[in-house]
C-alpha cells in the first residue's frame, strides 16, 4: 500500500493571483516528504521534509521542517524542436526533469551533489541565445 498523498501549495501566480498546485509527498512520521518537482509553488523542492494541515480532508503546506539541499528550477523552453536536446543537457548534469501539460515548461531537480555553477552557466548561454527562460524557484545551492 503507497503512502503517497497530495499536498496542497497555496501561492500567487504571475498575476498575483492566489492558486493552488498539488505535489505528491509521502508520509513520514508526523511530516511529509516531497516526491515530485513542483512546476509552479515556490521556496519547495524534492525530497523537502515538510508539515501540513488538514482542512476539508485535504492536506495543506504548513512549513519546512527540513530542506533537502536539492534546488528547484522552472524552465520554459519556447521551440518544442529544442526540447530533446536541453533536456537531455539537462540530465547530463545528473539532474531529473518533469514536463507539464504546457508544451515546453518543465521544472527541474538539481540534487544537492550537483554542480549547480555548471548548470547555471548551460542555462545561461540558452537564456543569451533565446531558446529559453528560467526562474530559480527554490535555490538551495551557492554559486
Amino acid at each position: 500500500m503507497s503512502n503517497k498523498v497530495k499536498v496542497n501549495f497555496v501561492y500567487y501566480d504571475l498575476d498575483e493571483e492566489l492558486a493552488t498546485e498539488s505535489v505528491w509527498a509521502e508520509k513520514e512520521n508526523n511530516y511529509y516528504r516531497i516526491k515530485n518537482i513542483p512546476f509552479f509553488a515556490p521556496n519547495i523542492s524534492y525530497d523537502d521534509l515538510i508539515s501540513v494541515e488538514e482542512d476539508e480532508e485535504e492536506l495543506f503546506f504548513d512549513d519546512i521542517i527540513e530542506t533537502s539541499g536539492n534546488s528547484t528550477l522552472q524552465i520554459i523552453i519556447y521551440n518544442k524542436n529544442d526540447i530533446a536536446d536541453i533536456t537531455k543537457m539537462i540530465e547530463h548534469f545528473g539532474c531529473g526533469w518533469e514536463g507539464s501539460h504546457l508544451e515546453g515548461y518543465i521544472s527541474v531537480n538539481v540534487p544537492k551533489k550537483v554542480n549547480y555553477i555548471k548548470v547555471k552557466e548551460f542555462l545561461d548561454i540558452m537564456f543569451d541565445s533565446k531558446k529559453l527562460d528560467y526562474k530559480e524557484a527554490c535555490l538551495a545551492h551557492s554559486y
